[in-house]
Protein backbone atom coordinates (compact mmCIF):
# COMPACT_ATOMS: atom_id res chain seq x y z
CA UNK A 1 0.00 0.00 0.00
CA UNK A 2 2.70 2.38 1.21
CA UNK A 3 4.36 2.04 -2.74
CA UNK A 4 1.08 2.65 -4.50
CA UNK A 5 0.75 5.34 -2.06
CA UNK A 6 4.25 7.36 -2.69
CA UNK A 7 3.65 6.84 -6.86
CA UNK A 8 0.02 8.87 -6.12
CA UNK A 9 1.72 11.52 -4.58
CA UNK A 10 4.82 11.40 -7.23
CA UNK A 11 2.46 11.72 -9.84
CA UNK A 12 0.54 14.48 -8.29
CA UNK A 13 3.68 16.33 -7.43
CA UNK A 14 4.70 15.99 -11.76
CA UNK A 15 1.74 17.24 -12.41
CA UNK A 16 1.89 20.41 -9.99
CA UNK A 17 5.28 20.76 -11.35
CA UNK A 18 3.70 21.58 -15.01
CA UNK A 19 0.94 23.43 -13.65
CA UNK A 20 3.46 25.86 -11.85
CA UNK A 21 5.58 25.69 -15.22
CA UNK A 22 2.84 26.90 -17.02
CA UNK A 23 0.55 29.23 -15.38
CA UNK A 24 3.69 31.10 -13.40
CA UNK A 25 6.05 30.88 -15.93
CA UNK A 26 4.49 30.90 -19.39
CA UNK A 27 5.95 27.06 -20.45
CA UNK A 28 4.25 25.20 -23.02
CA UNK A 29 3.71 22.06 -21.63
CA UNK A 30 1.67 20.60 -24.35
CA UNK A 31 5.54 20.63 -26.36
CA UNK A 32 7.16 18.46 -23.60
CA UNK A 33 8.89 15.24 -24.99
CA UNK A 34 9.56 13.64 -21.71
CA UNK A 35 7.81 12.21 -17.99
CA UNK A 36 9.07 11.22 -14.45
CA UNK A 37 8.78 7.62 -14.03
CA UNK A 38 9.82 5.27 -11.23
CA UNK A 39 12.37 3.24 -11.53
CA UNK A 40 13.05 -0.04 -9.61
CA UNK A 41 15.54 0.40 -7.41
CA UNK A 42 16.57 3.85 -8.54
CA UNK A 43 14.40 5.90 -7.79
CA UNK A 44 12.40 8.08 -10.30
CA UNK A 45 13.74 8.71 -13.51
CA UNK A 46 13.31 10.77 -17.02
CA UNK A 47 11.80 8.96 -20.30
CA UNK A 48 10.40 9.86 -23.73
CA UNK A 49 7.00 9.71 -24.52
CA UNK A 50 7.39 9.29 -28.07
CA UNK A 51 9.89 9.05 -30.29
CA UNK A 52 12.60 11.78 -31.35
CA UNK A 53 14.59 11.75 -34.13
CA UNK A 54 18.48 13.02 -33.36
CA UNK A 55 18.42 16.50 -32.19
CA UNK A 56 14.86 16.85 -31.33
CA UNK A 57 14.33 19.74 -28.51
CA UNK A 58 13.05 17.89 -25.84
CA UNK A 59 11.96 20.49 -23.48
CA UNK A 60 12.29 23.90 -22.26
CA UNK A 61 12.69 25.63 -19.17
CA UNK A 62 11.91 29.33 -18.60
CA UNK A 63 14.61 31.53 -17.56
CA UNK A 64 12.59 31.98 -14.52
CA UNK A 65 11.80 28.67 -13.69
CA UNK A 66 15.62 27.89 -12.91
CA UNK A 67 17.06 28.31 -9.58
CA UNK A 68 19.92 30.15 -9.57
CA UNK A 69 22.01 33.17 -8.16
CA UNK A 70 20.32 35.45 -10.77
CA UNK A 71 16.50 34.39 -9.76
CA UNK A 72 17.16 34.23 -5.88
CA UNK A 73 19.67 37.37 -5.76
CA UNK A 74 16.50 39.50 -5.26
CA UNK A 75 15.26 37.49 -2.02
CA UNK A 76 18.95 37.69 -0.31
CA UNK A 77 19.97 40.98 0.40
CA UNK A 78 23.89 41.00 0.51
CA UNK A 79 25.57 40.96 3.99
CA UNK A 80 29.01 43.07 4.60
CA UNK A 81 31.91 40.96 3.99
CA UNK A 82 29.43 37.91 3.08
CA UNK A 83 28.88 36.93 -0.62
CA UNK A 84 27.14 33.57 -1.38
CA UNK A 85 28.42 31.66 -3.22
CA UNK A 86 25.61 29.89 -5.95
CA UNK A 87 25.92 26.44 -3.79
CA UNK A 88 25.41 28.43 -0.38
CA UNK A 89 22.32 30.74 -1.45
CA UNK A 90 20.57 28.27 -3.18
CA UNK A 91 21.29 25.63 -0.29
CA UNK A 92 20.14 28.47 1.95
CA UNK A 93 16.62 28.84 -0.02
CA UNK A 94 16.16 25.04 -0.07
CA UNK A 95 16.59 25.36 4.12
CA UNK A 96 14.50 27.60 4.22
CA UNK A 97 11.60 26.16 2.29
CA UNK A 98 12.42 22.44 3.52
CA UNK A 99 8.77 20.34 3.00
CA UNK A 100 7.72 18.72 5.93
CA UNK A 101 7.74 15.31 6.07
CA UNK A 102 5.69 14.21 2.64
CA UNK A 103 3.93 17.40 2.42
CA UNK A 104 4.37 20.05 -0.23
CA UNK A 105 6.93 22.77 0.05
CA UNK A 106 5.21 26.10 0.92
CA UNK A 107 7.58 28.54 -0.94
CA UNK A 108 5.65 30.57 -2.79
CA UNK A 109 8.44 31.19 -5.55
CA UNK A 110 9.75 27.16 -6.12
CA UNK A 111 6.77 25.29 -4.20
CA UNK A 112 5.85 22.85 -6.46
CA UNK A 113 9.52 21.98 -7.64
CA UNK A 114 11.03 21.90 -4.47
CA UNK A 115 7.95 19.19 -3.59
CA UNK A 116 9.65 16.54 -6.46
CA UNK A 117 13.32 17.06 -4.83
CA UNK A 118 14.20 13.70 -3.17
CA UNK A 119 12.55 13.81 0.53
CA UNK A 120 16.63 12.25 2.14
CA UNK A 121 19.66 11.37 1.31
CA UNK A 122 20.35 8.36 3.65
CA UNK A 123 22.45 6.23 1.27
CA UNK A 124 24.98 9.11 0.83
CA UNK A 125 28.42 9.03 2.34
CA UNK A 126 28.20 12.70 3.61
CA UNK A 127 24.75 11.99 4.98
CA UNK A 128 26.76 9.59 7.64
CA UNK A 129 29.23 12.12 8.31
CA UNK A 130 27.03 14.71 9.51
CA UNK A 131 25.05 12.56 11.81
CA UNK A 132 28.27 11.07 12.53
CA UNK A 133 28.37 12.51 16.65
CA UNK A 134 25.57 10.29 17.12
CA UNK A 135 25.55 7.32 15.91
CA UNK A 136 28.13 4.49 17.01
CA UNK A 137 30.64 3.21 14.68
CA UNK A 138 29.48 -0.05 14.62
CA UNK A 139 26.16 0.99 12.59
CA UNK A 140 26.12 -0.01 9.20
CA UNK A 141 26.82 3.28 8.21
CA UNK A 142 29.54 3.25 10.41
CA UNK A 143 31.57 0.38 9.04
CA UNK A 144 30.93 1.32 5.36
CA UNK A 145 32.85 4.09 6.37
CA UNK A 146 35.81 2.52 8.10
CA UNK A 147 35.94 0.12 5.07
CA UNK A 148 36.70 2.63 2.32
CA UNK A 149 39.92 2.91 0.22
CA UNK A 150 42.10 5.70 1.82
CA UNK A 151 41.89 8.12 -1.22
CA UNK A 152 38.22 7.04 -0.88
CA UNK A 153 38.21 8.66 2.36
CA UNK A 154 40.62 11.45 1.98
CA UNK A 155 37.97 12.55 -1.13
CA UNK A 156 34.89 12.21 1.27
CA UNK A 157 36.17 14.71 3.77
CA UNK A 158 37.61 17.02 1.54
CA UNK A 159 33.45 17.04 0.75
CA UNK A 160 32.95 17.17 4.08
CA UNK A 161 35.10 20.36 5.32
CA UNK A 162 33.22 21.82 1.97
CA UNK A 163 30.00 21.25 3.36
CA UNK A 164 30.91 22.47 6.83
CA UNK A 165 32.79 25.46 5.05
CA UNK A 166 29.49 26.61 3.72
CA UNK A 167 27.23 25.72 6.77
CA UNK A 168 29.30 28.37 9.22
CA UNK A 169 29.03 30.83 6.40
CA UNK A 170 25.47 30.63 6.05
CA UNK A 171 25.23 30.75 10.38
CA UNK A 172 27.27 33.95 9.71
CA UNK A 173 25.03 34.85 7.32
CA UNK A 174 21.83 34.97 9.46
CA UNK A 175 22.92 35.91 12.45
CA UNK A 176 23.95 38.77 10.88
CA UNK A 177 20.23 39.23 8.57
CA UNK A 178 18.42 37.23 10.49
CA UNK A 179 15.01 38.95 9.26
CA UNK A 180 15.31 36.47 6.44
CA UNK A 181 14.46 33.62 8.79
CA UNK A 182 11.06 35.71 8.83
CA UNK A 183 10.28 34.76 4.72
CA UNK A 184 11.04 30.83 5.94
CA UNK A 185 8.02 28.76 5.05
CA UNK A 186 8.69 26.23 7.59
CA UNK A 187 7.51 26.33 11.15
CA UNK A 188 9.77 27.97 13.91
CA UNK A 189 12.57 28.83 12.33
CA UNK A 190 15.76 28.72 14.49
CA UNK A 191 18.69 30.83 14.25
CA UNK A 192 21.36 28.13 13.22
CA UNK A 193 24.84 27.85 15.53
CA UNK A 194 27.44 27.19 13.89
CA UNK A 195 28.82 23.36 13.62
CA UNK A 196 29.54 21.27 17.02
CA UNK A 197 27.99 21.41 20.70
CA UNK A 198 25.97 24.42 20.35
CA UNK A 199 24.39 23.60 17.09
CA UNK A 200 21.20 21.76 16.37
CA UNK A 201 21.72 18.88 14.70
CA UNK A 202 18.26 19.34 13.36
CA UNK A 203 19.22 22.08 11.55
CA UNK A 204 22.41 20.71 10.53
CA UNK A 205 20.58 17.89 8.99
CA UNK A 206 18.20 19.63 7.15
CA UNK A 207 21.19 21.99 5.78
CA UNK A 208 22.84 18.91 4.47
CA UNK A 209 19.53 17.83 2.80
CA UNK A 210 19.45 21.32 0.81
CA UNK A 211 23.17 20.84 0.36
CA UNK A 212 23.14 17.56 -1.31
CA UNK A 213 20.21 18.28 -3.76
CA UNK A 214 22.54 21.17 -5.03
CA UNK A 215 26.05 19.24 -5.14
CA UNK A 216 23.57 16.31 -6.66
CA UNK A 217 21.50 17.93 -9.06
CA UNK A 218 22.96 21.40 -10.49
CA UNK A 219 24.08 21.80 -13.61
CA UNK A 220 26.45 24.47 -15.59
CA UNK A 221 24.90 27.67 -16.61
CA UNK A 222 26.45 30.88 -17.29
CA UNK A 223 24.79 33.86 -15.35
CA UNK A 224 26.69 37.03 -16.63
CA UNK A 225 28.94 38.89 -14.13
CA UNK A 226 29.53 35.54 -12.17
CA UNK A 227 32.56 33.42 -11.49
CA UNK A 228 32.23 30.43 -13.91
CA UNK A 229 34.20 28.23 -11.43
CA UNK A 230 31.58 29.38 -8.52
CA UNK A 231 28.31 30.90 -9.15
CA UNK A 232 27.11 29.59 -12.30
CA UNK A 233 25.22 26.72 -11.46
CA UNK A 234 21.33 26.26 -11.62
CA UNK A 235 18.94 23.56 -10.40
CA UNK A 236 16.64 22.88 -13.22
CA UNK A 237 13.33 21.61 -13.20
CA UNK A 238 12.46 18.24 -14.78
CA UNK A 239 15.92 17.59 -15.89
CA UNK A 240 17.04 16.49 -12.16
CA UNK A 241 15.24 13.50 -12.73
CA UNK A 242 17.23 12.26 -15.33
CA UNK A 243 19.77 9.65 -14.18
CA UNK A 244 23.41 9.13 -14.87
CA UNK A 245 25.29 7.05 -17.30
CA UNK A 246 28.83 6.51 -17.44
CA UNK A 247 28.82 5.95 -21.31
CA UNK A 248 26.41 8.36 -23.01
CA UNK A 249 24.31 11.13 -22.42
CA UNK A 250 20.65 10.99 -24.23
CA UNK A 251 20.22 14.73 -23.24
CA UNK A 252 21.96 17.85 -24.55
CA UNK A 253 21.40 21.43 -22.98
CA UNK A 254 21.62 24.38 -24.98
CA UNK A 255 21.20 28.14 -23.45
CA UNK A 256 19.28 30.02 -25.54
CA UNK A 257 20.93 32.83 -27.58
CA UNK A 258 19.16 36.30 -27.50
CA UNK A 259 19.74 36.59 -31.30
CA UNK A 260 16.89 34.42 -32.50
CA UNK A 261 14.85 34.41 -35.34
CA UNK A 262 11.48 36.49 -34.48
CA UNK A 263 9.31 33.31 -34.68
CA UNK A 264 11.04 31.42 -32.04
CA UNK A 265 8.86 30.47 -28.96
CA UNK A 266 11.72 30.62 -26.55
CA UNK A 267 13.80 33.54 -24.87
CA UNK A 268 17.67 34.65 -24.17
CA UNK A 269 18.68 32.52 -21.23
CA UNK A 270 15.75 30.11 -21.63
CA UNK A 271 17.17 26.84 -20.85
CA UNK A 272 16.60 24.11 -24.15
CA UNK A 273 17.25 20.55 -23.96
CA UNK A 274 17.78 18.52 -27.19
CA UNK A 275 18.19 14.82 -27.60
CA UNK A 276 21.71 13.60 -29.12
CA UNK A 277 22.76 14.47 -32.61
CA UNK A 278 23.71 10.40 -33.29
CA UNK A 279 20.73 7.87 -32.74
CA UNK A 280 16.73 8.15 -32.74
CA UNK A 281 15.00 7.93 -29.22
CA UNK A 282 11.86 5.66 -28.76
CA UNK A 283 9.14 6.03 -27.26
CA UNK A 284 9.36 5.04 -23.56
CA UNK A 285 13.43 4.83 -23.23
CA UNK A 286 14.98 6.08 -20.27
CA UNK A 287 16.88 9.38 -20.84
CA UNK A 288 20.12 9.73 -19.26
CA UNK A 289 23.00 12.21 -18.50
CA UNK A 290 26.51 11.76 -17.95
CA UNK A 291 27.66 13.84 -14.65
CA UNK A 292 31.17 13.87 -16.33
CA UNK A 293 34.10 12.09 -16.88
CA UNK A 294 35.00 11.53 -12.79
CA UNK A 295 36.73 8.82 -11.04
CA UNK A 296 34.66 6.36 -9.53
CA UNK A 297 36.30 7.98 -6.31
CA UNK A 298 34.84 11.37 -6.82
CA UNK A 299 31.28 9.47 -8.13
CA UNK A 300 31.32 8.09 -4.66
CA UNK A 301 32.04 11.36 -2.22
CA UNK A 302 29.94 13.30 -4.03
CA UNK A 303 27.07 11.50 -5.40
CA UNK A 304 27.18 8.42 -3.19
CA UNK A 305 27.17 5.61 -6.40
CA UNK A 306 30.36 4.49 -8.03
CA UNK A 307 30.08 3.29 -12.05
CA UNK A 308 30.08 -0.48 -11.51
CA UNK A 309 32.51 -2.54 -14.06
CA UNK A 310 32.96 -6.05 -15.22
CA UNK A 311 35.73 -8.12 -14.67
CA UNK A 312 38.45 -7.65 -17.15
CA UNK A 313 37.01 -4.68 -18.40
CA UNK A 314 39.85 -2.42 -16.93
CA UNK A 315 42.39 -4.64 -18.50
CA UNK A 316 40.84 -4.85 -21.86
CA UNK A 317 40.16 -0.96 -21.74
CA UNK A 318 36.30 -1.28 -22.00
CA UNK A 319 36.25 1.42 -18.37
CA UNK A 320 38.36 3.76 -17.27
CA UNK A 321 40.01 3.21 -14.08
CA UNK A 322 41.88 5.58 -11.95
CA UNK A 323 43.77 5.24 -8.67
CA UNK A 324 45.22 7.64 -6.62
CA UNK A 325 48.03 6.95 -4.78
CA UNK A 326 49.13 10.34 -2.88
CA UNK A 327 49.28 8.17 0.82
CA UNK A 328 51.51 6.07 -0.52
CA UNK A 329 53.85 8.32 -1.97
CA UNK A 330 53.86 10.59 0.98
CA UNK A 331 55.39 7.67 2.97
CA UNK A 332 58.03 6.70 0.49
CA UNK A 333 59.27 10.71 0.46
CA UNK A 334 59.24 10.38 4.21
CA UNK A 335 61.09 6.82 4.12
CA UNK A 336 63.92 8.56 1.97
CA UNK A 337 67.32 8.15 4.44
CA UNK A 338 70.06 10.52 3.85
CA UNK A 339 73.77 9.30 3.19
CA UNK A 340 75.84 8.49 5.75
CA UNK A 341 77.10 11.44 7.70
CA UNK A 342 74.94 13.70 6.24
CA UNK A 343 77.15 13.63 3.17
CA UNK A 344 74.07 15.28 0.96
CA UNK A 345 73.46 18.23 3.53
CA UNK A 346 70.33 16.45 5.28
CA UNK A 347 71.22 15.40 8.25
CA UNK A 348 67.84 13.32 8.73
CA UNK A 349 65.27 11.69 6.40
CA UNK A 350 62.19 14.82 7.83
CA UNK A 351 64.49 17.21 6.40
CA UNK A 352 65.25 15.41 3.06
CA UNK A 353 60.96 14.67 2.97
CA UNK A 354 60.39 17.90 3.67
CA UNK A 355 62.87 19.11 0.94
CA UNK A 356 61.09 16.87 -2.02
CA UNK A 357 57.88 18.04 -0.52
CA UNK A 358 58.61 21.67 -0.67
CA UNK A 359 60.15 21.54 -4.04
CA UNK A 360 57.12 19.94 -5.62
CA UNK A 361 54.98 22.00 -4.18
CA UNK A 362 56.75 25.05 -5.40
CA UNK A 363 56.85 23.63 -8.75
CA UNK A 364 53.51 22.97 -8.56
CA UNK A 365 53.42 19.03 -8.88
CA UNK A 366 52.56 17.59 -5.48
CA UNK A 367 49.61 15.97 -5.26
CA UNK A 368 46.93 14.60 -7.97
CA UNK A 369 49.31 11.54 -8.22
CA UNK A 370 47.35 8.79 -10.03
CA UNK A 371 47.59 5.34 -11.70
CA UNK A 372 45.38 5.32 -14.85
CA UNK A 373 43.75 2.61 -16.73
CA UNK A 374 43.06 4.66 -20.13
CA UNK A 375 44.24 5.68 -22.46
CA UNK A 376 45.94 2.21 -22.90
CA UNK A 377 48.36 1.00 -22.11
CA UNK A 378 47.62 1.53 -18.05
CA UNK A 379 50.12 4.32 -16.47
CA UNK A 380 50.86 6.19 -13.71
CA UNK A 381 49.77 10.06 -14.86
CA UNK A 382 52.34 12.63 -15.48
CA UNK A 383 52.19 14.52 -12.34
CA UNK A 384 53.36 11.35 -10.50
CA UNK A 385 56.25 10.55 -12.89
CA UNK A 386 57.33 14.16 -12.60
CA UNK A 387 57.49 13.43 -8.91
CA UNK A 388 58.67 10.10 -9.14
CA UNK A 389 61.49 11.30 -11.26
CA UNK A 390 62.67 13.64 -8.67
CA UNK A 391 62.08 11.12 -5.30
CA UNK A 392 64.57 9.08 -7.21
CA UNK A 393 67.47 11.53 -8.41
CA UNK A 394 67.14 12.75 -4.69
CA UNK A 395 67.49 9.52 -3.34
CA UNK A 396 70.31 8.39 -5.26
CA UNK A 397 72.48 11.79 -5.78
CA UNK A 398 75.48 12.47 -3.68
CA UNK A 399 77.31 15.98 -3.55
CA UNK A 400 80.52 16.69 -1.63
CA UNK A 401 78.96 20.48 -0.87
CA UNK A 402 76.13 19.88 1.01
CA UNK A 403 74.83 23.44 0.01
CA UNK A 404 74.79 22.63 -3.15
CA UNK A 405 72.40 19.92 -3.48
CA UNK A 406 69.48 21.88 -3.96
CA UNK A 407 70.50 23.69 -7.40
CA UNK A 408 72.30 20.25 -8.46
CA UNK A 409 70.06 18.20 -7.96
CA UNK A 410 66.94 19.67 -9.82
CA UNK A 411 68.34 21.32 -12.79
CA UNK A 412 68.17 18.28 -14.64
CA UNK A 413 64.84 17.29 -13.47
CA UNK A 414 63.39 20.90 -14.39
CA UNK A 415 65.22 20.28 -17.89
CA UNK A 416 62.81 17.38 -18.38
CA UNK A 417 60.02 19.61 -16.96
CA UNK A 418 60.69 22.03 -19.60
CA UNK A 419 61.95 20.18 -22.58
CA UNK A 420 64.70 20.92 -22.61
CA UNK A 421 65.97 16.85 -22.35
CA UNK A 422 63.80 13.73 -22.88
CA UNK A 423 64.84 11.82 -19.15
CA UNK A 424 67.67 12.66 -16.34
CA UNK A 425 69.19 9.55 -17.04
CA UNK A 426 68.10 6.02 -17.86
CA UNK A 427 69.35 5.16 -14.49
CA UNK A 428 66.75 7.47 -13.17
CA UNK A 429 64.26 6.20 -15.31
CA UNK A 430 64.84 2.45 -14.13
CA UNK A 431 64.32 4.05 -10.47
CA UNK A 432 61.49 5.36 -10.74
CA UNK A 433 60.42 2.91 -12.47
CA UNK A 434 60.87 0.28 -10.00
CA UNK A 435 59.57 2.74 -7.01
CA UNK A 436 56.62 3.06 -9.52
CA UNK A 437 56.42 -0.75 -9.22
CA UNK A 438 56.57 -1.03 -5.34
CA UNK A 439 53.91 1.22 -4.93
CA UNK A 440 51.68 -0.41 -7.48
CA UNK A 441 52.46 -3.93 -5.41
CA UNK A 442 51.45 -1.87 -2.28
CA UNK A 443 47.92 -0.93 -3.83
CA UNK A 444 47.15 -4.12 -5.61
CA UNK A 445 47.80 -6.16 -1.72
CA UNK A 446 46.56 -3.37 0.18
CA UNK A 447 42.59 -3.89 -2.06
CA UNK A 448 43.23 -7.27 -1.64
CA UNK A 449 43.30 -7.06 1.42
CA UNK A 450 40.46 -4.19 1.71
CA UNK A 451 37.96 -6.26 -0.35
CA UNK A 452 38.35 -9.58 2.08
CA UNK A 453 37.88 -7.23 5.31
CA UNK A 454 34.52 -5.34 3.37
CA UNK A 455 33.05 -8.62 2.53
CA UNK A 456 33.52 -9.89 6.04
CA UNK A 457 32.66 -6.78 8.21
CA UNK A 458 29.72 -6.15 5.82
CA UNK A 459 28.19 -9.48 5.65
CA UNK A 460 24.25 -10.25 5.74
CA UNK A 461 23.38 -6.17 4.61
CA UNK A 462 20.26 -6.34 2.93
CA UNK A 463 18.21 -3.57 0.48
CA UNK A 464 20.32 -0.04 0.46
CA UNK A 465 23.06 -1.43 2.43
CA UNK A 466 24.15 -4.29 0.40
CA UNK A 467 23.91 -2.27 -2.76
CA UNK A 468 26.27 0.01 -0.73
CA UNK A 469 28.44 -2.91 0.16
CA UNK A 470 29.10 -3.50 -3.67
CA UNK A 471 29.87 -0.05 -4.17
CA UNK A 472 32.74 -0.55 -1.66
CA UNK A 473 34.07 -3.70 -3.11
CA UNK A 474 33.87 -2.24 -6.33
CA UNK A 475 36.09 0.72 -5.28
CA UNK A 476 38.73 -1.51 -4.17
CA UNK A 477 39.05 -4.11 -7.02
CA UNK A 478 38.91 -1.01 -9.13
CA UNK A 479 42.13 0.04 -6.95
CA UNK A 480 43.65 -3.37 -7.38
CA UNK A 481 43.02 -4.34 -11.33
CA UNK A 482 44.90 -0.45 -12.14
CA UNK A 483 47.29 -1.32 -9.78
CA UNK A 484 48.12 -4.59 -11.66
CA UNK A 485 47.40 -3.19 -15.13
CA UNK A 486 49.94 -0.56 -14.70
CA UNK A 487 52.58 -3.33 -13.37
CA UNK A 488 52.01 -5.47 -16.72
CA UNK A 489 52.74 -2.13 -18.05
CA UNK A 490 55.87 -1.69 -16.63
CA UNK A 491 57.02 -5.51 -17.32
CA UNK A 492 56.41 -4.90 -20.74
CA UNK A 493 58.60 -2.07 -21.17
CA UNK A 494 55.34 0.48 -22.01
CA UNK A 495 57.10 3.70 -22.47
CA UNK A 496 54.80 6.52 -20.87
Amino acid sequence: MGDMDGKKRDATRWSRLLQWLENSHDMDTRQLMVEARTVEGAGRGLFATKSCPPSTTLFTIPKKALMNLDTLKSLYSPVADIRLSAVQMISLHLLLHRPAGEEDSLDPTFGPYISTLPRDFVSHPLAWLVERPRKSEQTAEGLILRNLPPSVTDALHTLYARFLEDYQTICTYLNKNHQILATSSRQKPHLPMPYGASASMTLVKDYCWAWLNVNTRSIYYPIRGADPEKDCLTLCPILDFANHNEASSQITPIIESPFRSPSSQTFAGDFTFKSCLQTDIKGGQQLFLRYGGHSNRTFFAEYGFVNRFTPESIASGQFRGEVDVQDLVEEYILAIKPAQGGSRGFSTSVKLGNWLANTLQEEGYWGEWTLDSLPLPAHPSYRLITALRLIQIASTWEVAAPGSLPEVITQSWKDVMNGRRESISEENEKGWRDILQKICNQVSRRAQKGLDQTVKDLAGLEGWLAWMRENVACLWREEMEVADAVVRSLQTGEVF
